[in-house]
């Protein structure tokens, strides 16, 4: 997996999907905006009030905002493998979080 880079992050996976009648092989995604926000719902949710604090994905809305990080259709994003669709939405957690 590579870093952010220029707002982009490059998740590759060892198989592939179709994304928009083409095969793929690794997804591009973008940071979010507050306008994805908006539009799919923060996808994370953060109790720390609770011993130890807890991070919670909410999966379905984690897979929308990767459908429109990557400009994927949701078909597509569904998929993934597992591994993968966790891996992606706990790289995107921090986004999600107060600072």
């Amino acid at each position: 997996m590579t870093a952010w880079k220029d707002g982009k992050f490059t998740y590759p996976f060892d198989y592939e999907i179709e994304a928009h009648g083409e095969k793929v092989r690794e997804l591009v995604l973008r940071e979010p905006t507050g306008a994805d926000v908006i539009a799919v719902g923060n996808p994370v949710q953060f109790d720390p009030i609770s011993d130890p604090p807890r991070v919670l994905i909410d999966d379905a809305r984690m897979a929308a905002m990767i459908s429109r990080l990557s400009s994927v259709p949701p078909s597509a994003v569904a998929k993934l493998k597992p591994k993968d669709l966790i891996s992606l939405g706990w790289h995107l957690t921090s986004f999600f979080m107060p600072v």
